[in-house]
């Protein structure tokens, strides 16, 4: 299944896909691509609304890595982690929610 999202190299990142991202001090981290359903517990909400966090449950693609599920982050130069990563091996059917 596609994500929309694509590599440093302009590769589609598709549900399955393994990838490494090279982290600026040089550690090296590789993620399965899952398409699941993840509880958050605390998430701020809007300005002025109540209460001031909340429980909610996102149903996306996460990068998971070491048991965590996660949302890529965005740097000061408005540049995203998925941009930033590599596919290196194609399709692997072993997602928790695939």
């Amino acid at each position: 299944m596609r994500t929309g999202l694509y590599d440093k190299n302009g590769t589609p990142i598709n549900i399955g896909n393994k990838t490494r991202l090279v982290l600026d001090d040089g550690e090296v981290r590789e993620f399965d691509v899952c398409f699941k359903t993840v509880n958050r517990t605390t998430v701020r909400t809007l300005p002025g609304f109540e209460p001031e966090t909340a429980e909610v449950s996102i149903t996306g693609i996460f990068f998971c890595w070491e048991g965590k599920d996660l949302l890529p982050c965005v740097d000061e130069n408005g540049i995203s982690d998925v941009e930033k990563m590599e596919v290196i091996q194609e399709p692997v059917w072993g997602c928790s929610g695939n």
